[in-house]
């Protein structure tokens, strides 16, 4: 602006100045008219008697378990200030007299650790449900129940179309019954987040009527419960699972039928020993059993290696009594020859 001022009056046109400094003379108009904008205050800004007022009865010990909207609460009743919570928020903040906010964060859930609990029968047990469809479109849904100590299934429940809270409660009174237990304060119950499974009602049955343990995997985490999901598997794909189910009875007629193979059949995680033997205490002696036998069989076996090479080895001698009658004998046909 300085320099156009001088230019212009040295006779060079202001146009020329303008052009020569690659300048708009709009914008130099726009500068020359320019000037400190005013400072503008808001009508209705809190007065600072106001302000006082709020950090003289936040700092009072008797109104000091109130917090914001009890101190503004405060203010209008006795007409100690007239201002809104958000006003008495920002006064607080500014003479931090505000605890700072901290979001809440969710606990993260963690995975069960039950596997201390499979050293033997009736001390975790897992249940979860599946489903299948008859083929006039119902679905029947069919809740398992495994003890994972010694991978027994316990015992089914069948639901139409959803499993409620009272059919959970059912089949768990109904096997626990079976198993002739008074109480299960000893058993913990493993199973998903389910609505049914974590209930309000499935847990006061379970753990008020019961007095069992309860504990949840993780969301969207089938490996926390890994062992009722193979059983479902194994239930599902079975060979000899129908291919298709007229009525909802011929599902539960396939369970029925599917339970008794399961425990009678030998498991791998048992060493070969079916669940129903697991289950009934005898997996151990049947398990050292077993290596007494395979301990035997390898003794006999080492005694008959032994006496099969024995009879094979010739006597101590006889080697050189042999050889030297072959000597005689080609010694003597020779002398027949002449």
């Amino acid at each position: 602006m300085e320099a156009i001022n001088k230019t212009a009056g040295n006779g060079i046109s202001l146009e020329k100045a303008c052009e020569v400094l690659d300048l708009p003379r709009r914008r130099y108009y726009r500068w020359q008219e320019w000037s400190l904008p005013e400072t503008r205050q808001a009508w209705n800004r809190m007065l600072p008697r106001e302000e006082e007022a709020i950090l003289s009865a936040a700092r009072r010990e008797d109104l000091a378990h109130l917090r914001t909207a009890g101190l503004m609460v405060w203010g209008h009743d006795t007409g100690a200030f007239h201002a809104g919570l958000s006003s008495v928020h920002r006064v607080l903040k500014k003479a931090s007299l505000v605890k700072p906010y901290e979001l809440p964060r969710r606990k993260k859930p963690v995975a069960p650790d039950v596997r201390h609990l499979m050293d033997r029968p009736l001390r975790i047990a897992a249940y979860d449900d599946t489903e299948f469809k008859t083929l006039s479109g119902v679905i029947v849904k069919i809740i398992l129940i495994l003890d994972m100590g010694s991978r027994k299934f316990l015992h089914f429940g069948a639901a139409i179309r959803a499993v409620t809270q009272s059919d959970v409660k059912k089949v768990w009174d109904e096997a626990l019954r079976q198993e002739g237990l008074a109480d299960a304060r000893d058993l913990t119950i493993l199973s998903d987040r389910g609505g049914s499974m974590k209930g309000k009602n499935t847990k006061r049955h379970l753990e008020g009527l019961w007095y069992a343990s309860l504990a949840f995997s993780r969301p969207h985490t089938p490996d926390d419960n890994a062992w009722i999901e193979a059983l479902i598997k194994t239930f599902k794909y079975h060979p000899e699972c129908p291919e298709a189910f007229a009525t909802a009875l011929d599902v539960q007629e396939w369970a029925r039928k599917f339970q008794k193979l399961y425990n009678d059949h030998p498991h791998s995680a048992l060493k070969y020993v079916t669940p129903n033997q697991e289950h009934g205490g005898l997996g151990n002696q049947i398990r050292s059993q077993r290596k007494e036998n395979l301990l035997k069989a390898r003794q006999a076996r080492l005694a008959a290696y032994k006496s099969e090479k024995k009879n094979l080895e010739p006597q101590k001698g006889q080697p050189q009594v042999e050889a030297a009658q072959e000597k005689i004998l080609n010694s003597s046909e020779e002398l027949c020859r002449f």
